[in-house]
């Protein structure tokens, strides 16, 4: 498994000295969720797919970058939401598992959020049952007179280990 892999949980950045962990937050169905940033190795604007004959729901097709095949999955369908109406996926993170790329379709990229070990609640500290590749729930900051947003924290290696 690579370093990068590896650290692709909510370690905190080494840069820190308050623990903050860095996330990517993108959008799938209108709702927020959190890629750490040390498993994002780019984000693509789509380029042409290839679709697979048989594969299954979540796998769009594949795609060439610099020469490498990649697999790429649609995150709404992974995640089972029921988008009604979907529009082309705006963006293509490639996403680092340890033994490969894969590319995972969102329909935005948002911004990268530092987030405080305050602002999560891990999963295992909910006392739910949460999916296994859900690592926990970011509360960010809120202006004055807004409702807080939470960015729901996933974990690549789970989610994506499927696909390898």
């Amino acid at each position: 498994m690579s370093q990068a892999a590896q650290k692709a949980t909510l370690a905190p950045d080494p840069d820190s000295e308050t623990g903050a962990v860095a996330m990517l937050a993108v959008t799938a169905d209108d709702e927020l969720y959190g890629f750490p940033l040390s498993s994002v190795r780019e984000i693509l604007v789509p380029p042409p797919l290839t679709e697979v004959p048989r594969a299954p729901a979540p796998v769009l097709g594949i795609i060439a970058v610099r020469g490498q095949i990649i697999t790429v999955i649609d995150l709404p369908k992974i995640l089972n939401l029921r988008v009604e109406q979907r529009a082309p996926c705006g963006r293509v993170l490639l996403v680092d598992t340890g033994e490969e790329l894969i590319g995972v379709a969102v329909d935005r990229v948002i911004q990268v959020y530092r987030m405080e070990p305050r602002q999560i609640e891990y999963a295992s500290a909910m006392g739910t049952e949460l999916s296994d590749y859900v690592l926990g729930i970011g509360r960010l900051a809120s202006t004055p007179g807004t409702a807080e947003e939470m960015l729901i924290l996933i974990d690549p290696l789970s989610l994506l280990g499927r696909f390898k």
